[in-house]
């Protein structure tokens, strides 16, 4: 809905400035050159106005309640929005393994970019999820304080008594049946392959004895690379869910592993499939 009201709105911008200045009653090609930079100017008028909405909204939804689906569905939407003015093509594999709306698990997967979350979050828009996010994002203008809003927790870079404390909110918002995410990788890989793995990140899932959903990225690297011109497909596998019974006699290390064996498993075959 928010990508066909975005376009809804630059169309009625860019047709009201051309009909306004009577661009079509120049020559052809500088009348298309003339409503192609209107285009464009509308384009970036209509992003500003949902800045501004954002901004606006942000009063509207005081509530740090992760549950409030009105909430999660604006913020979804706005992200369905990002996410089509980046230019990408989601191809989505695995979905039968997404639990039902109302199941409670922790999402985990690899970790490429920081935009992870704007493709991730619309695709389980059934469920509140809500991640464990870096501090520093908590700080940016705008988006810091919708990311409070929306129940995320953030996280300090040390492992240090912040950081548990951040586990220990999260495996609480798990308890309240509040799905969560985390990247045990701990940063972004900028690439196809993986970092190694913070099995503390695990405990997220394992004191609470949740269920695991875990999920492989693939390309998430190449985004901007030939941005606008070039439309870029991005892969997102989800794996059958490892529930709390499979895993419950591993410890937090082995876990991990075997989690980081199925994402590299799948990683090993996106590569052979795409070359």
């Amino acid at each position: 809905m928010a990508v066909v009201i975005f376009w809804l709105v630059t169309l009625i911008i860019t047709g009201a400035f051309s009909i306004l200045f009577n661009v079509f009653a120049l020559p052809p090609a500088w009348a298309v050159l003339s409503v192609v930079g209107l285009l464009f100017g509308a384009i970036i008028i209509t992003f500003i106005l949902t800045i501004t909405l954002l901004f606006l909204y942000r009063f509207r939804f005081k509530d740090e309640d992760p549950k409030d689906m009105r909430k999660q569905r604006f913020i979804n939407g706005i992200l369905r929005l990002a996410l089509h003015l980046m230019r990408v093509k989601l191809i989505i594999t695995g979905t039968k393994h997404i639990p039902e709306p109302g199941k409670t698990f922790v999402y985990m997967s690899n970790h490429q970019e920081i935009y992870d979350i704007i493709a991730i979050k619309p695709v389980l828009s059934k469920h509140p999820l809500t991640f464990i996010a870096k501090e520093a994002a908590f700080k940016w203008p705008i988006i810091g304080k919708w990311l409070t809003i929306a129940g995320h927790v953030p996280i300090s870079k040390m492992a240090d008594r912040s950081a548990a404390e951040s586990i220990i909110k999260g495996i609480n918002h798990v308890k309240n049946g509040v799905p969560m995410a985390i990247y045990p990788e701990g940063k972004r890989s900028y690439k196809n392959e993986l970092l190694p793995f913070k099995a503390g990140a695990f405990k997220l899932a394992s004191k609470p004895k949740a269920d695991i959903l875990v999920a492989t990225l693939y390309d998430f690297c190449k985004v901007f690379k030939g941005w606008p011109i070039k439309k870029r497909r991005i892969y997102i596998h989800f794996h059958p869910l490892l529930t709390y019974d499979e895993y419950k006699t591993m410890k937090t290390q082995a876990l991990s592993d075997h989690v980081k064996t199925m994402i590299q498993a799948q990683l090993d075959r996106f590569a052979e499939k795409l070359a």
